[in-house]
């Protein structure tokens, strides 16, 4: 995994570890008739039931009477992952993840669970297992498909396992039929597939496919920006400074930019 790559993962890593666990809030069940019912604590059976714990003592709903179920957020045990990941203690947070995404399997925590877990494993260099553990995922819980980050961590693990057919299948679908955000990470990823086989005239074309074509999407802008230049750079072709510095002057304040400055 190169350079950017690994500090683009640790970023968003710790930046999903934060959301989780600043967002504390109640245990909670949408009931069928969209009655919310709240707890302190949640957890789902082996028969798809779910047993929330009020102050009147355990409610047991079953499938039926109620539509949705939302863990309660664990900030205690998303600290163990952060300081396993932070000590470089992959094993140990994987471990974690796995045993969240159990434990609240259903309950919206271990679609969070398996996102992390993803991420840990492409830190770790095993995108193959990160494949796995979501594919896993789908599989136990369909609703999860519905995770737009979930599915972006899909395809970066896809990515990262050199499964590029698949990917690139994904990816013609989200230009397709996604929404334009989504259509311009897309436009990045396949020039990331052509990087990753060794095409690197071919990877700036679609990384300034992006600049060009999705200018107002100004989210992915500085990475399309930074790629671009990367790639030129590595081309040994004169115009990488120009995009560097095209990057640093239009988007100052981004992490790309960080790394732009010295490239100048």
């Amino acid at each position: 995994m190169n350079t950017y790559r690994s500090k683009s993962a640790a970023w968003k890593l710790a930046g999903l570890l934060l959301t989780v666990a600043v967002a504390a809030q109640a245990a909670y069940v949408i009931l069928s008739d969209n009655r919310r019912m709240e707890g302190t604590e949640i957890r789902m059976t082996a028969d798809g039931s779910v047993v929330l714990t009020t102050d009147r003592g355990p409610v047991t709903l079953s499938k039926g009477q109620f539509k949705l179920a939302m863990a309660d957020k664990v900030p205690a045990e998303w600290e163990k992952v952060g300081q396993a990941v932070q000590a470089k203690k992959y094993d140990d947070a994987i471990t974690q993840l796995n045993e969240l995404a159990r434990k609240y399997r259903g309950l919206g925590l271990d679609v969070q669970a398996i996102q992390m877990l993803s991420k840990v494993q492409m830190m770790k260099g095993d995108p193959g297992a990160a494949v796995t553990a979501i594919e896993t995922l789908f599989r136990m819980n369909p609703a999860a498909k519905g995770s737009p980050e979930l599915a972006w961590s899909f395809r970066e693990a896809l990515l990262g396992a050199k499964q590029y057919d698949r990917l690139n299948t994904e990816l013609n679908e989200v230009v397709a039929s996604g929404s334009r955000p989504d259509a311009a990470r897309a436009q990045i990823m396949r020039g990331d597939i052509k990087m990753a086989q060794g095409q690197g005239e071919g990877a700036v074309m679609d990384y300034l496919r992006t600049v060009v074509f999705f200018g107002s999407e100004q989210a992915v802008q500085p990475e399309a920006l930074f790629k671009a230049a990367d790639t030129l750079e590595k081309l040994r072709d004169p115009r990488a400074k120009e995009m560097f510095k095209k990057l640093v002057q239009e988007y100052p304040s981004s992490p790309e930019a960080q790394q732009a400055r010295s490239r100048i």
